[in-house]
């Protein structure tokens, strides 16, 4: 039986107009992995979302702008870059419901990042004035450069049994998790300590990644995520 697995796009300024955008390879990777993708457009309409949460399987939170301290009662870092309101209070409904019907959630850097702050957890919002000693996770001049890295995956997880013990990622953030949200444990890190993913313990299968799968040119295993992920929807 055919999977739908929900996917929010984001908005992206155009001067004249605004569009909504996501990278075609979430559809492509999705597809090749079995299952159907539904673009989620960031209209907050309750009754409206309520029909695409009705119609989906499962649900993809993917990256893109920062989230808004105000959601983990934080006043806004010097350093803090754009965020978008409509986007978060979009993506919060949807995991609400999700979460009420327990529809499988992916998230993807973002994605990971709002998952635990909607679970109670919290962010630094920049790593570089927050944290010492961190690796170069992003490039502020160049967004196109891509610092690539190991992460350790801890054992007894749903990444150890997709990797094993160790994976080599690409990195575009500068918010990382800081508290942990309860019910939650950290399955891979970095070197220098950034949280790279984590599961929820509960039923619910949830998890998360701070990386970007869906550039399956940095690494061709990044399609494991997604057999993974569409295979075990229920």
């Amino acid at each position: 039986m055919n999977k739908f697995i929900g996917i929010p796009c984001w908005l992206e300024n155009r001067g004249k107009y605004v569009s909504h955008e996501i990278n075609n390879n979430f559809s492509k990777m999705v597809l090749d992995s079995g299952g159907i993708p539904i673009i989620i457009p960031q209209v907050y309409d309750k009754s409206f979302l309520d029909e695409y949460i009705n119609m989906i399987d499962a649900l993809i939170l993917v990256g893109g702008s920062d989230i808004s301290p105000y959601l983990y009662k934080e006043g806004p870092n010097r350093y803090l870059e754009s965020t978008s309101p409509i986007r978060d209070e979009v993506e919060i409904y949807l995991l609400e419901k999700a979460v009420e019907r327990k529809i499988p959630i992916f998230g993807i850097c973002r994605g990971m990042q709002l998952i635990n702050i909607f679970f109670g957890g919290n962010l630094y919002q920049d790593i570089y004035s927050q944290r010492e000693d961190v690796y170069n996770h992003s490039d502020r001049e160049n967004r196109s450069i891509i610092y690539y890295h190991d992460i350790e995956i801890k054992e007894n997880s749903r990444l150890y049994d997709i990797f094993g013990p160790s994976l080599v990622v690409n990195t575009f953030h500068h918010q990382a998790i800081k508290k942990v949200a309860k019910n939650f444990k950290v399955t891979a890190t970095a070197d220098d300590g950034i949280i790279e993913a984590i599961e929820y313990e509960k039923d619910n299968f949830i998890m998360g990644i701070q990386f970007h799968p869906e550039f399956p040119e940095h690494n061709k295993n990044f399609y494991k995520l997604f057999d993974y992920f569409i295979g075990n929807i229920k």
